[in-house]
């Protein structure tokens, strides 16, 4: 039987066996399925998945039963000497379990001192699946029949169904050679080659899997956009308003824009635009994609500084308008407000001269307006009250640091015939003057507390603050629109 040839197989399963599909299939499902489902978040792949690991483990765990079962020969060895082999006699001298258990039965190993009818004896390592029913008849001193063949040394398959002459020969052994075991694995096949193919084949299967989605794949996984740039930035938004003509909120994030729209959430991500659910709707607050200038985007994105990845830009319709809100996702201090042109907001000091003069320059630029009846200054908040619409109303214009102008009418009105203040002749260094004489009577006493009124009484302008530390302890300071006198009056 030496001469006798291989078992043919059929052209598929030759195919079958040189592609490695039976690894490759389950493991290149597998992979799509994460990517897609788990990934990308596509609802289809998220079962492929579960199906493709699934076939994954069942593939391994049978691998690896049949690798127990055969042991240190080879499958096709295994095979060949099962179907092609010569029989020869066997004595057990040991055997013991190899921990594996298939339902019943244990994958044993068995220790044998095999007599072929010519030939030398030698012995070798057979590995049976034996069930304990079936367990007396593999005790050691045992003679069983078993096949043999010269093409694959130190294989053997015990025959459970031999010819009856085999069972009824005489047991005769002269000298025993050496032992004989399998060839290595390397050298039964090209361990890497299969490998490497088996790796090829898997990622030919998950990239066709993964077609339907590869807008997505591409976009998000091997070429990640940054949506903080011009171009990324106006294609994502021309997809979105594609979807959509208003929206009612819209953030952008360094890998994808996200938007609630009428009616429903949508996500854009590697060029594709997805609905994740259905919304409620807020038609107050909508916004065309026109009215943004999203080409400031990426500079008030670098003006934030820090990581890209920790920065969220915030596009909201408020009462001042749409508005533009940097901020990041792990410091909820840092924020940094813009219009819906990009201008950010003033961050000034109004206590210092220069700060003063930003302000109040911004509040009249916005308003229109150039007197005050009366005006609230501390260092973060300025309010203006500013003749209104019509006559005998007023307007409170309002500078909170770092937040853009608020405009609303004013809930306390001018008595008629208010004398208004021209703010061109309030001297920014009156507020300094304040400041500083607060300082010398009260050190240390915090500015943040400091609120500074200007109004009119008598006929009189005027500057003035009322600070009490923990105590009650106090003064009130007082100082001319033009800052050229600062007086203080102790309270109690």
């Amino acid at each position: 039987m030496l001469n006798s040839p291989e078992p043919r197989r059929s052209p598929a399963i030759r195919l079958i066996r040189f592609l490695r599909l039976v690894y490759a299939l389950p493991i290149g499902l597998a992979i799509a399925g994460i990517v897609g489902g788990f990934v990308l978040e596509y609802g289809w792949y998220v079962a492929a998945g579960s199906v493709g690991i699934s076939l994954t483990i069942m593939v391994l765990i049978l691998g690896s039963i049949a690798r127990s079962l055969h042991g240190a020969a080879s499958p096709q060895g295994t095979k060949f000497v099962k179907e092609h082999g010569d029989w020869a006699l066997a004595k057990i001298e040991s055997l013991k379990t190899t921990g594996t258990q298939i339902n019943d039965a244990y994958v044993t190993e068995l220790k044998l001192v095999v007599a072929p009818p010519t030939g030398q004896a030698y012995r070798a390592t057979a590995r049976e699946l034996i069930h304990p029913v079936r367990s007396a008849a593999y005790q050691p001193g045992t003679v069983v029949v078993v096949k043999q063949s010269a093409r694959y040394p130190g294989v053997l398959v015990v025959d459970a169904d031999p010819p009856r002459e085999w069972t009824e020969r005489p047991w005769r052994v002269g000298s025993i050679g050496e032992e004989r075991t399998p060839e290595p694995e390397a050298r039964q096949g090209n361990f890497a080659g299969r490998l490497a193919m088996t790796v090829v084949s898997t990622v030919v299967i998950a990239a066709a899997l993964l077609v339907p989605i590869r807008d997505d794949v591409l976009g998000q996984l091997l070429s990640q956009p940054n949506m903080f740039t011009a171009e990324a930035l106006r294609d994502g938004v021309a997809k979105m308003s594609a979807e959509s003509e208003r929206f009612e909120g819209l953030t952008v994030e360094s890998d994808l824009i996200r938007a609630e729209v009428p009616g429903a959430y949508l996500t854009y991500r590697g060029g594709t635009v997805k609905r994740d659910s259905t919304s409620t709707g807020a038609p107050d607050k909508q916004f065309a994609a026109s009215e943004v200038n999203f080409d400031a985007i990426p500079g008030l994105v670098a003006r934030f500084g820090g990581d890209p990845a920790d920065v969220r830009v915030y596009l909201r319709r408020e009462n001042v308008g749409v508005t533009m809100t940097v901020r990041s996702a792990n410091d909820s201090e840092r924020e940094l407000v813009a219009d819906a042109k990009g201008v950010p907001a003033l961050t000034a000091d109004a206590f210092t001269e220069q700060g003063f003069q930003e302000v109040a320059a911004l509040l009249t630029k916005t308003s229109g307006r150039h007197e005050v009846y009366e005006a609230i200054i501390r260092t973060d908040y300025v309010e203006f009250q500013l003749p209104g619409p019509g006559p005998g109303t007023s307007d409170d214009y309002d500078w909170h640091r770092g937040r853009l102008v608020g405009h609303q009418p004013s809930p306390i009105q001018p008595d008629p015939g208010a004398p208004l203040f021209a703010l061109s002749k309030l001297s920014p260094k009156a507020l300094p003057a304040i400041l500083a004489k607060v300082n010398e009577r009260m050190p240390g006493f915090p500015r943040d507390k400091v609120s500074v009124g200007f109004r009119e009484d008598n006929g009189t302008w005027s500057l003035s603050t009322s600070v009490k530390d923990d105590y009650g302890r106090g003064i009130e300071v007082t100082a001319s629109p033009d800052g050229s006198s600062v007086a203080v009056v102790p309270t109690r």
